[in-house]
């Protein structure tokens, strides 16, 4: 017969308080029979406070599938906020903020833009990519599921570092650091 963890723990406390309740108090202390804590000690199963393993396996594929998706969820936000929200001139409290990008009001809308644009058309694809991918967690062998769900965290690392490196290249090719454009060479 299997008992749940409760029902384990509701048991022996039962016994335990029965057995501490017929025992006699001497001098205000609390003298407990070893045998009768020994017997019960024997009937408690340790093992029936563990969960059971198909719902801790069920549980971890929505821990991965969760930990896959909200990368590109929190990269479409952000882009998103930073085409839609940011603030009209540079600050240091909101906003993609890079050193080519914060020297004139130009370069702080330049950056903002293209961080707008790159970030969320990125964190949009990596939405439905990672969404089709980790649809098929529940499938898997568990192993093959938390190595599946591993590459797509560092796919998703990989990107996000790319998109923030095309940004800040962007920006520094296009400004110096006060904000102006960089001028054209002359042809000789």
């Amino acid at each position: 017969m299997s008992t749940t963890p409760t029902e384990a723990l509701s048991t022996t406390a039962a016994a335990l308080e029965t057995t501490a309740a017929t025992v006699p108090q001497e001098t205000g202390a609390l003298d407990l029979d070893i045998d009768s804590i020994k017997q019960i000690m024997d009937a408690f199963d340790p093992a029936s406070l563990l969960p059971e393993l198909s719902k801790i396996f069920q549980d971890l594929a929505v821990v991965c599938r969760f930990a896959v998706m909200i990368g590109p969820v929190i990269m479409l936000i952000l882009g998103l906020a930073y085409l839609f929200l940011s603030p009209k001139e540079a600050n240091y409290y909101f906003g993609y903020r890079c050193y080519f990008g914060m020297g004139s009001v130009n370069a702080w809308r330049f950056t903002q833009r293209l961080a707008g644009l790159l970030l969320g058309g990125v964190g949009l694809v990596l939405t439905v990519v990672m969404y089709l991918i980790s649809g098929g967690f529940a499938n898997m062998e568990v192993t093959d599921m938390v190595w599946k769900a591993v590459d797509c965290l560092i796919w998703e690392a990989v990107l996000a570092l790319a998109v923030t490196l095309a940004i800040n290249l962007s920006a520094a090719a296009r400004f110096d650091r006060k904000g102006e454009y960089r001028k054209k060479k002359k042809p000789i």
